[in-house]
Parts: C-alpha cells; sequence; structure tokens
C-alpha cells in the first residue's frame, strides 16, 4: 500500500475521534501523572501532524507490516488495557502513522539524554528497547528508535 493511501485511510479512522479529550489531559490538574500529559501532548500533536502532512515522496508500505502492527497493538491492549476498544483504535492509528510514515518513536521523546526515549545526531535512542524488544509481540520491533550505545550509559 502506498504511504498516501494508509494516511488517507488513517484519517478516515480518525476523524469522529474526540482530540479534545488527549489535549485537555495536557492542561489538567486531575491528570497528575507527568507521563500522562506528556504522552498526552505527544499523541495530540500527532493526531495535528495526521492532518496537516502531505507526503510529497510517496512510498510503499508493505501490507504485512500493516496488519502485523494492528495485530500486535491488539494483543497489547488485550493482554494490558481490558480491551478499551476506544483507546485501542486511536493508539493503532497513531502507532501506524509514527511507524510507517513519519517515522517517529511511539513514545514522546526529547534532545535531553536524561529521557528514556531522547533524539541526537540525527538518531531517536530508546533506553528500554534493549530490554523489551525480545518480548512476545512488542511494539518495539515497529519503532524507529535504536538501542542506546553503550558509551551513552554514562
Amino acid at each position: 500500500m502506498k504511504a498516501s493511501k494508509l494516511l488517507e485511510i488513517i484519517r478516515e479512522n480518525l476523524k469522529d475521534y474526540d482530540i479534545e479529550y488527549v489535549r485537555n489531559k495536557v492542561t489538567d490538574d486531575r491528570y497528575k501523572d507527568p507521563l500522562t500529559k506528556k504522552l498526552a501532548k505527544y499523541n495530540s500533536e500527532t493526531y495535528d501532524d495526521i492532518y496537516g502532512i502531505d507526503i510529497v515522496d510517496d512510498f510503499e508500505i508493505k501490507d504485512a507490516l500493516i496488519n502485523n502492527l494492528k495485530k500486535d497493538i491488539g494483543f497489547y491492549f488485550d493482554t494490558y488495557a481490558g480491551g478499551d476498544e476506544e483507546t485501542k483504535y486511536f493508539t493503532e492509528n497513531l502507532s501506524l502513522y509514527l511507524a510507517l510514515i513519519a517515522k517517529k518513536p511511539l513514545h514522546p521523546f526529547s534532545e535531553d539524554k536524561k529521557d528514556d526515549i531522547f533524539f541526537t545526531d540525527g538518531e531517536f535512542y530508546c533506553k528500554g528497547r534493549a530490554q523489551y524488544i525480545h518480548d512476545k509481540n512488542t511494539l518495539c520491533k515497529y519503532c524507529v528508535s535504536k538501542n542506546m550505545p553503550f558509551n551513552m550509559m554514562f
């Protein structure tokens, strides 16, 4: 499937999603966890990117890759999130966009090497990837982040 076609499908899938609910988590004092706020900000920015991007140099994405990513997200939500279908659907579409079109990490990142996922020297690095890459149905295998090099650990 062409990336432009996948982007069209993602836009159609998300058009009725209440993104304001996610955006409000960033400033709502009821959400105390900084990770929740960071994820809400990243997801709402990704949502905006989905509707703001035009693919200039279209490219092919293997259907099997798309289907495997969807299957692994389904496994994750069925195992860890109690079958929350709305969040699963939202996450599935954002993950397809991030991993296969935008080529960005599935989790929020910064340029601060103290964060779990960071960007430096033109590359994304994840401190947890080496630990989770071998888990059953891991989403790490779709993420552009690399294992953190040994010389960055200290």
